[in-house]
């Protein structure tokens, strides 16, 4: 059986732009039993400074971070056409980390304005902003139903995560001293958050209605950024290598990318459904190649068994 799923991912082009500057590339992911096969990877945002943060608006447009007049702003991008549309443009302030708010055509993102001051804010259709949480410094976000979402906060010494209702400005902590990565798990009410104990990373989860918290997997050093396939795989990058890895089994390398072009994966965002997505045409910039061609990712199978539900399936009805 082959299953498809459409790919975000985000390296930094050394060989394009200075040093520190991002941009949005995605592809088509096709998987069967023993092999990942990636599609032509494609150069969607196409722009100086820093492009980053994808995240998907629907299974066609992508919403992301973006550099112009000297800040940046969020705009939304359809993969199929190319056709861009600012979402932001606050003056003297940028906008960082957008997501759409589910059941709703609007979408929150972090400000951070010229005086240092950084909150989490809602967007409507029309550009115009309400702040969410007075007092939380937000650094980043994860929506679990249109009323309820999960948030990191910085303090004093790193973030913390908190359970937060944007209607009654309650929020509530649920554990120290997290990553940025945060996801919901495939095929569970559960959301998956990544863990800091000194350098090393736990990726780790909690249930929002049982409260419980569970570990799942130890990254490799140095991983910041993770996202998860339906299948209940992970998949994150390191310098210009891309892993795949299934919680109690070890993470196999899916592809090295030529380090002279990637240097380093962050971000990853996968597609909320299994539709597949038509790859990118091939796209020239600046005299460079801004599409990889097609790579077949052989993998022995490195599952011998089905891995066992990490937690009880999604009740019906459920956020």
């Amino acid at each position: 059986m082959k299953y498809y799923h459409s790919l975000f991912m985000l390296f930094a082009i050394a060989s394009l732009w200075a040093q520190g500057d991002t941009e949005v590339y995605w592809a088509e992911l096709s998987t069967t039993e023993n092999s990942m096969t990636l599609g032509s990877l494609t150069n969607l945002s196409q722009n100086p400074g820093y492009d980053n943060q994808p995240s998907f608006w629907s299974e066609e447009v992508l919403v992301y971070t973006a550099t112009r007049n000297k800040q940046t702003d969020i705009l939304t991008q359809n993969i199929n056409s190319g056709i861009k549309q600012w979402k932001s443009a606050t003056f003297q302030s940028s906008e960082y980390s957008p997501l759409r708010i589910p059941q709703t055509e609007e979408f929150s993102a972090i400000r951070l304005d010229i005086k240092g001051l950084q909150r989490l804010y809602r967007y409507d259709t029309k550009g115009a902003s309400q702040l969410l949480f007075t007092d939380l410094k937000v650094g980043y976000q994860l929506w679990l139903s249109a009323t309820t979402l999960v948030c990191t906060v910085l303090v004093a010494d790193g973030m913390d995560l908190y359970l937060a209702d944007p209607q009654s400005g309650k929020a509530t902590r649920i554990v120290q001293n997290v990553g940025r990565s945060l996801h919901k798990l495939p095929q569970t009410n559960a959301i998956s958050f990544i863990q800091w104990e000194g350098e090393i990373a736990t990726v780790r989860t909690y249930d929002p209605q049982s409260q419980k918290k569970k570990t799942l997997v130890v990254l490799a050093s140095g991983v910041q950024d993770m996202a998860w396939l339906p299948s209940g795989e992970l998949l994150f990058g390191k310098g210009s290598t891309l892993y795949g890895q299934f919680p109690g089994k070890e993470a196999v390398i899916l592809n090295t990318f030529p380090s002279a072009s990637i240097q380093n994966i962050s971000r990853i965002a996968v597609s909320p459904s299994e539709k597949r997505i038509a790859s990118g045409r091939r796209i020239i910039f600046k005299g460079k190649e801004n599409t990889y061609p097609p790579i077949t990712l052989s993998i022995p199978r490195r599952y011998e068994s089905k891995p066992k539900p990490m937690i009880k399936p999604l009740a019906t009805g459920v956020i």
